[in-house]
This record gives C-alpha cells, sequence and structure tokens, in this order.
C-alpha cells in the first residue's frame, strides 16, 4: 500500500509553476482567475503579492485591498502595518506586481482585514485569497485574532498564507 506522502495531491504552494499546475488540472487549458490579497506594507504582505500573481496566472486578475480597521482597532495594532496612506499603499503594491502579465485592480476598504477580503473575493467571485503571515506571538494572536484564522472561517474560497 502507497505511503500517504505518495498518494498525496500536489498544492499550491508546492511548487511556483502554477500556470502548468493549472493547466494538468483543467485539460491542458488555462483560465483568467480572480485572486485577492490583503495588502497593508508589511513584509508578510509584500511576500504575498508574488504569490498571488503566480496564482491568477497570465492574464488573471490580482485584486489588491487595504482594509482600513475602525480607529479604535489601529489603535491596538503592531509595528508592521502602514494604514497612514491607503493611496501610496495601492501604488506601491501596483509597482511591485508589475512585470507579473496580471491586470491589477485596488480597492480600499472601511473593515477590518478578514471581513474586508471577504467581501472582495465575494464581490470577484475569487477563487483564492492570499495574505502574508506578520509571525506574530501566541498570545498576539490569541488576543487580537489572526487574519489567517478568520479567513479560514469565513471565505468563499480557498485561502493561502505566504510566509
Amino acid at each position: 500500500m502507497p505511503q500517504f506522502t505518495d498518494m498525496r495531491r500536489p498544492a499550491l504552494w508546492d511548487d511556483y509553476e502554477l500556470s502548468a499546475y493549472r493547466a494538468a488540472a483543467n485539460g491542458g487549458q488555462t483560465h483568467v482567475r480572480t485572486v485577492v490579497v490583503g495588502y497593508d506594507g508589511s513584509e508578510g504582505a509584500r511576500r504575498a503579492l508574488i504569490p498571488a500573481a503566480e496564482a491568477a496566472g497570465t492574464g488573471g486578475h490580482v485584486v489588491v485591498v487595504i482594509a482600513v480597521p475602525p480607529a479604535e482597532s489601529l489603535a491596538q495594532e503592531q509595528r508592521g502595518s502602514r494604514f497612514g496612506d491607503p493611496e501610496r499603499l495601492l501604488e506601491q503594491a501596483s509597482v511591485l506586481l508589475r512585470g507579473h502579465n496580471v491586470e491589477i485592480t485596488t480597492r480600499v476598504e472601511d473593515a477590518e482585514p478578514a471581513e474586508a477580503l471577504v467581501a472582495a473575493a465575494c464581490d470577484t467571485d475569487a477563487a483564492l485569497i492570499v495574505v502574508g503571515a506578520r509571525g506574530d506571538s501566541y498570545v498576539t494572536r490569541a488576543l487580537r485574532g489572526s487574519v489567517g484564522e478568520k479567513l479560514v472561517r469565513g471565505a468563499p474560497c480557498d485561502v493561502l498564507i505566504a510566509r
């Protein structure tokens, strides 16, 4: 009997040749795919942009979402986020995505990050949501909650957390 690891299907993060993976899964044909990516300017968010573009594939559609939480939540946020200027963040994300041959749409949402990403995924019929891992401690995640954990519970599509 084959070992469990021998029977495992390849996952999106196993190989960044995602277009080849999708083509094989779709009988050799690739299709335009919408991917929503959360961006706040942090290192984790920057790392999430490239897997999002690669998951969308050539000619795909990447929706960059900047979530601006309510003021009381901002006071609790830790370093690493730069919520001050959403327009600057959108431009930064667009520059980082140039050269990946994807259509880029940007939007600013006045909501908590997980809620904003789920809403964007529903609005665009996205196939995937990509966010960056922040590396917060267990205590911080327990007190504030993890965007990734909230997405896993509420997303209408697959979720990829880039490290």
